[in-house]
């Protein structure tokens, strides 16, 4: 009897009143990401009541989520016994093994069990059909530990061992030979992940994975084949390198490593033409940039200076329409002008004093009008002809006036109905006709708030400046000298030396786009279109502006101009820049219209906010392009799998450098979405992140 058997006949409770028991186990319960869960449930019959079932019990098995789930057919085999009491049950046993593919806790549905009883012992008699459901479980799963995690682990998770095999140990230079590793063991056997091979006499391309399990044991078994075709280029007696294959073991938890035995295989001379030799031999390589001109400064909308300029720039405007605001609403509700207006509009009796004090001071408040001017005859009319107003109107006004001054202090003079509506009139038609009278400061220069809204301005944009010109860009010499090895190397010809010299200056600062551009162009030289896809879109973001990089992705085979591929059209820290500018001029024109007694909302002010509004948004996009989170690159050997497990579906094709946006990760499996509408999941081990740490 197998051990999962005996742990659910041994201890799953029995009901002696009831005639079915029905149970469910989960052994263990809490498990590594990979690592087998077996489920079982016992249907426990009693002797007695077995006899009287005409049908088989109907079972419905639970459907969990987040697992891959196997049924291990070991379980059906005769049925077991369990002795209770004096009662005898016989056990059927179901049994399923199950993989979480992710960190987290998931449920285990109840299962259902459902059979029927006749009602009496006449073979005609109706039945009562029963509905038994067993515990809800539930499983943990952790990840692996980072404790003693090999630098070239890639998720393998089971207890396994590799072995190797060549088709031909004899074979010529340029004639195919079949690799094949066989990774055997137990454990999630199609998640397996497929081996790192490096065959430095000879070239590899990957070829078909092959899977078998095992599912008659209580635990999941099998093996997974991984094919490739090797070229040799070199002849001689080659040792075939042994083959690491880095695993966690469960249930030693602890990390393994599996290696395969040298082999040795005689090559003989042949012809071969070599592709990647002949592009990089014969073609001049492309060209490096010489000079290393380190980490740019950092950008000004990264520092607080920017978010103060930005939050300081309204604030003189602010200012003045809060002190102006009071004080024009005072002079709106005192002014002379309105009072007129309401006697005109007024229909009781209105002194004649009154109305005369009203019209002289609304005409005051526009005019400069001297005791003279009231009191001479003609005055007034002249008065109003040097201010531009027209002779009849002038006159017009005049006779007002002296209408009123006959009813204010005439003997028997009585004030005309309709004198305060035409004074209003006339009032309306001089203001009218009246040159507009320019505002002058008390001291004849400009306005104290606009002067001190000037210099506060001004006072930012020096501060602004020197901040700029004190993050000036540095150069360790450390990264300096790295940047030279890799220039050195790369004129020498060694073109994977001169990647890695770069690369190192990269991981030291990596918001030095020189050093992405050259190790870009290194790996093209190399061979290695992905790592140079890595480095000139790194290069392209830091640099939008750099046409050389713009050329060189054009070289790439995988399309580099689309949604998610595509360069920012501009510099992030240029649009800021802009952006910091327009708001500036904006809220200082704003500020003196306000101070001149305009409008602050309009003409120039608003021109200059939209274009702010327009830059900063194009900041933001730019520097969301910058910073390439979740974008990956997809490296040679992958392909696109309608579900995550090498045996699924392929969905569609993906080359080497292809730019993909990440979109989940599950377990070993991340689902990508790709330019041109492709989605489906890649393994993770062939996907480079486009997502720098550290400060750019």
């Amino acid at each position: 009897m197998l051990l999962a058997q005996l742990a659910i006949v041994a201890r799953a409770p029995i009901d002696t009143s009831a005639g079915v028991n029905f149970h469910a186990l989960l052994s263990p319960d809490t498990v590594y990401v990979g690592q087998q869960a077996t489920f079982q449930v016992g249907v426990f019959i009693d002797d007695q009541l077995r006899l009287r079932l005409r049908h088989n019990p109907e079972f419905v098995p639970p459907d969990p989520q987040g697992m891959l789930a196997y049924e291990l057919t070991g379980a059906t085999r005769a049925p077991d016994a369990r002795h209770v009491g004096h009662h005898t049950y016989e056990v059927h046993v179901f049994q399923r093994a199950f993989f979480p593919l992710t960190v987290g806790r998931f449920s285990i549905p109840s299962a259902q069990l459902v059979y029927s009883l006749p009602l009496s012992a006449s073979f005609f008699s109706r039945e009562e059909t029963h509905t038994l459901v067993a515990e809800s479980l539930s499983v943990v799963a952790r990840a692996p530990p980072a404790m003693g995690r090999p630098a070239d682990y890639v998720g393998a998770v089971g207890d396994v061992t590799i072995a190797a095999r060549i088709d031909s140990a004899a074979a010529r230079v340029g004639d195919p030979m079949l690799l094949t590793l066989s990774v055997a063991g137990r454990g999630n056997v199609k998640l397996f992940p497929r081996p790192a091979v490096a065959v430095p006499w000879g070239s590899l391309v990957p070829g078909q994975v092959r899977v078998q399990l095992d599912t008659t044991s209580e635990d999941v078994r099998g093996t997974k084949e991984f094919d490739w075709l090797i070229t040799p280029r070199d002849s001689g007696e080659l040792t075939m390198p042994p083959v690491r294959y880095p695993y966690f073991d469960p249930y030693r938890e602890r990390y393994e490593i599996a290696l395969t035995p040298p082999a040795t295989v005689h090559v003989g001379p042949g012809a071969l033409a070599l592709v990647d030799t002949a592009r990089t031999d014969a073609l001049p390589p492309l060209a490096l940039r010489a000079s290393y001109r380190g980490t740019p400064a950092p950008p000004l909308y990264g520092t607080p200076l920017y978010l103060a300029l930005v939050l300081g720039a309204p604030v003189p405007a602010v200012v003045l329409a809060v002190r102006r605001r009071p004080r024009q609403a005072r002079r709106a509700a005192n002014s002379a002008a309105t009072a007129l207006q309401a006697l005109a509009r007024s229909r009781a009796p209105v002194d004649a004093v009154a109305a005369r004090r009203v019209f002289v001071r609304a005409l005051a408040e526009r005019f400069t009008l001297p005791p003279t001017v009231l009191t001479d005859r003609g005055a007034l009319s002249h008065t109003l002809r040097l201010e531009g107003v027209t002779a009849a109107t002038a006159e017009a006004t005049e006779g007002i006036l002296m209408a009123l001054d006959r009813a204010a202090f005439g003997v028997g003079e009585t004030l005309p109905p309709d004198v305060c509506a035409r004074a209003y009139e006339a009032y309306g038609d001089v203001m009218t006709e009246a040159r507009k009278r320019r505002r002058t400061p008390p001291n004849g220069g400009e306005p104290p708030h606009l002067r001190s809204s000037a210099l506060a301005v001004l006072l930012a944009s020096a501060v602004a400046a020197a901040a700029v010109q004190a993050l000036l860009p540095g150069t360790g010499a450390r990264e300096a000298a790295a940047f030279a090895d890799g220039v050195r190397a790369y004129v020498a010809g060694d073109y994977r030396a001169a990647a890695a010299h770069f690369a190192a200056v990269t991981a030291w600062a990596p918001g030095a786009p020189d050093a992405w551009a050259n190790a870009g162009t290194a790996a093209w030289a190399a061979g290695d279109t992905a790592d140079a896809v890595v480095g000139w879109q790194h290069a392209g973001r830091l640099e939008p502006l750099a046409r050389d990089v713009r050329e060189r992705l054009s070289l790439v085979r995988a399309p580099q101009d689309g949604p998610i591929a595509r360069l920012p059209r501009i510099p992030a820290p240029l649009a800021a820049d802009i952006a910091l500018v327009c708001w500036v001029l904006a809220c200082g024109a704003a500020a003196w219209r306000i101070a001149r007694g305009q409008a602050g909302l309009s003409g120039v002010p608003v021109v200059c906010a939209a274009i702010a509004v327009l830059a900063g948004t194009s900041a933001v996009r730019a520097h969301e392009a910058s910073v390439a989170r979740h974008l990956v690159v997809v490296d040679r050997g992958a392909a696109l799998y309608a579900s995550p497990a090498l045996d699924a579906e392929r969905a569609l094709r993906v080359e080497s450098g292809d730019v993909a946006q990440s979109l989940v990760t599950q377990g070993v499996w991340t689902r990508v979405r790709l330019d041109g509408d492709r989605e489906g999941w890649v393994e993770t081990v062939r996907l480079i992140s486009l997502e720098v740490v550290g400060d750019r």
